[in-house]
């Protein structure tokens, strides 16, 4: 089966211009899925060099080609740090602005400086490891989350698929000597036809189901906002109670339960008596927001009454529920309350149920408040998860 890989990789780089005007069209306020956004305008930015190559002179086309890959590598390496920070897992920007250049200048570096087999594997094994780094993250957000999104399982697909693809190539690199082509794509013949098709669609495909993940986020987060509380913008009770039974219905046919955390911040009343409500509103402000930065976006939180929080989480066990909760308390503990009279310093008790099949979310709250209620009786900033101290 003959294929222009050249062509191929014309295609591509049309497909991130696509992509990146896509991702252009969207505007939003939340800050984890700004910044995914951004990541993404970069990643599909040099994505787009791939397109160069169909103009670029036929005499140097070879080493045109070694650039164009490296930008490749760079793009796709954002791709997958877009992921992570799409999906909350969130890299530190050093960190992943240097595994891209890193990414990017291994490549450059093989090409410039070795030989053609150096750059061969290069290029074999950074793919390989990014693409495969993508693949295992995305499959990871779908057994955490207990539920299969469709849009999420189609990345899941895309990734895999681009990963396994990578996989096998660099092991013919590895195992296959040259001579190497123009294109550089050193692969089975049988392979190279899918390699190519993979380069073609990958950009649009990823910023198609990219586009419909983020919509749907946008649209249920538009939802919440209509039932929110005016002060933290958490939900509402009213809120909890129409989304959170939603959640429960969804989770009947999955693998995972629902965890309720029940989140009281400590002497609560010393800090109004002391500072003033305004005060008070900005440690309940300044809760939601610490709460919101370490939670998963398919976890419910709401302001359940004065400065109680609910939070309704999908989890894969009971015990993830319980590391989730001892580390939203460390987080609370350990970030600095900055309010108009200075900073303040805080504390939560935490009481854990899980939603049984046969109990009702009100009962699920009820358990959740009476393993809070011992929390503070016995000392306060802790969690509890059974009906003794944890």
């Amino acid at each position: 089966m003959f294929i222009d890989v050249f062509s191929c990789y014309a295609v591509g780089g049309a497909g991130a211009l696509i992509g990146l005007g896509l991702i252009l069209l969207i505007r939003t306020d939340q800050p984890r899925i700004s910044h995914a956004l951004m990541i993404y305008r970069w990643a599909f930015a040099f994505l787009a060099a791939l397109l160069t190559i169909e103009f670029s002179p036929t005499e140097h086309r070879a080493h045109w080609v070694q650039w164009a890959i490296g930008m490749a590598a760079v793009g796709v390496t954002l791709l997958a740090w877009a992921f992570r920070q799409l999906n909350g897992r969130r890299t530190p920007p050093v960190l992943g602005f240097a595994v891209a250049a890193g990414a990017g200048l291994s490549i450059w570096a093989a090409a410039i400086w070795g030989a053609d087999v150096h750059f061969v594997h290069a290029v074999a094994i950074v793919f390989a490891l990014v693409s495969l780094g993508m693949a295992i993250d995305q499959g990871w957000l779908m057994v955490r989350s207990g539920r299969v999104n469709p849009s999420e399982l189609s990345l899941f697909v895309v990734s895999g698929a681009f990963a396994a693809n990578w996989l096998l190539t660099a092991w013919h690199v590895l195992t296959v000597p040259g001579p190497y082509p123009p294109h550089w794509l050193h692969e089975p013949d049988w392979l190279q036809p899918w390699s190519a098709m993979c380069v073609a669609l990958l950009p649009l495909a990823v910023a198609s189901v990219v586009f419909a993940i983020v919509n749907d986020r946008l649209t249920h987060q538009l939802r919440a906002r209509a039932l929110s509380d005016d002060l933290t913008g958490a939900l509402s009770r009213r809120g909890l109670r129409e989304l959170g039974e939603r959640m429960l219905a969804l989770q009947v046919h999955q693998p995972s339960v629902v965890a309720v955390l029940m989140v009281d911040v400590d002497y609560f009343k010393l800090v109004n008596d002391r500072f003033g409500h305004l005060t008070g509103d900005d440690v309940l402000k300044h809760l939601t927001h610490v709460m919101r930065e370490h939670l998963r976006d398919d976890a419910l939180l709401a302001r359940y009454g004065g400065e109680e929080f609910s939070v309704l989480l999908p989890v894969r066990t009971q015990y993830e529920a319980r590391v989730v909760a001892e580390r939203l308390r460390q987080v609370v503990e350990a970030t600095p309350c900055k309010t108009r009279t200075g900073p303040v310093h805080i504390t939560v008790s935490i009481g854990v149920s899980f939603h049984l099949p046969n109990s009702s979310l009100e009962e699920d709250l009820a358990q959740a408040d009476a393993r809070l209620y011992l929390a503070k009786q016995t000392g306060r900033n802790r969690v509890v998860a059974t009906d003794l101290a944890a």
